[in-house]
């Protein structure tokens, strides 16, 4: 969760800078190294940095990724970017995976090498629209909108028109001789606009509310009665269901009523959890505590999916990255304390087993 923490930071922070193409590739490679050396690590210290790598490549890459499909939709369809993806099919494939491969060294090298096989990709994959109309390189924007209308067998754009919107989107730009100067989040923060100030305080709040929920459930699946590589089928079902239920929900709702309403269902399910746990016997009633185990996972699925909309629709095109990244490090502070609940959760069973 540290590496989470620091991946949503610099990968965002790079993607504002350098563009969303070469950041989000450079996610992975981090990913794919620290999975590497995670696989041949001689001791925990080598493999605690290791996974500290692969957190931070694989955080950052969620960030960028999500950002960096808005900016190609309109905004009609921006509610897919956030829910469409086999983020809950590539669960499910995990525990098989880990069924037919148990050995951790091995299992770490079949996870990791779809990420080698990306490369592959790199070449088609354009660079952001938006970013490039942003900083103003008239150039690259032209063959990138050119390739897309090529793919999309609609007619090319009039150099003539992209020149008025580069000039419409950036009256104050200095010549390109000049280095303009690049934002950090110090600057985000000592911003003088204070909507978007509460905006990115509003949503790292909502952010690391609904991470303590949805880690916190995934971490807790050790405590879980029954078969850990079905719960983990289960998780992962959720999931899938979740994320495509959120699609239907922000077509009918707003994104922040969907968020709104999918976090206290949460809530909701997650009471009843401590209830069940509190006046019945887990082991007589297993089936039972899964199910709301589930139901709240199903729920913080949907918050997830709604919140990233949300944050990727609330910041302009110059700090989206940026405010992205501090909702996904809240994410990571939200995980943190999800997956200390979970300990505590194992600790307290352990305490109520010996005492009884």
């Amino acid at each position: 969760m540290a590496g989470m923490l620091f991946g949503n930071l610099y990968a965002t922070q790079t993607s504002d800078w350098y563009g969303r193409k070469y950041s989000t590739f450079s996610t992975i490679l981090v990913c794919a190294l620290g999975s590497a050396v995670a696989a041949v690590a001689p001791n925990p210290y080598i493999y605690a940095v290791a996974r500290f790598f692969c957190g931070a490549g694989f955080s950052g890459y969620l960030s960028i990724s999500a950002i960096y499909t808005i900016e190609f939709m309109p905004t009609k369809w921006r509610m897919l970017c956030g829910a469409v993806g086999p983020f809950g099919e590539a669960t499910m494939s995990l525990a098989l995976i880990a069924y037919y491969i148990p050995t951790w060294r091995y299992l770490t090298w079949a996870t990791m090498t779809p990420l080698l096989l990306t490369p592959l990709i790199f070449p088609f994959v354009p660079e952001s629209p938006r970013w490039l109309l942003q900083k103003g390189k008239t150039d690259d924007l032209v063959k990138v909108l050119t390739y897309i209308a090529k793919i999309n067998k609609c007619p090319p754009i009039e150099l003539e028109t992209i020149e008025k919107i580069v000039a419409k989107a950036n009256p104050t730009r200095k010549p390109t001789d000049v280095k303009e100067p690049r934002l950090n989040f110090f600057d985000f923060a000592k911003s003088k606009n204070k909507e978007i100030r509460m905006k990115a305080i509003c949503l790292m709040a909502i952010f690391f509310a609904f991470s303590i929920i949805y880690f916190g459930l995934s971490f807790n699946i050790k405590n879980m009665n029954g078969n850990l590589y079905w719960n983990l089928v289960f998780l992962g079902f959720v999931d899938s269901v979740g994320f495509k239920m959120a699609i239907f929900v922000m077509g009918r709702l707003s994104r922040r009523l969907a968020v709104f309403l999918s976090m206290t269902i949460g809530v909701f399910f997650l009471v009843v959890l401590a209830i069940f746990q509190l006046t019945l016997d887990v082991s007589e009633f297993s089936t039972l505590f899964l199910v709301a185990a589930l139901l709240g996972k199903f729920s913080s699925a949907i918050t997830r999916s709604a919140a990233r909309a949300l944050a990727g629709e609330s910041f302009p095109t110059s700090v989206r990255a940026m405010g992205s990244g501090l909702c996904g490090a809240s994410t990571a502070f939200g995980g943190v304390v999800g997956a200390q609940l979970a300990y505590f959760g194992t600790s307290m069973i352990l305490v109520c087993s010996e005492s009884i």
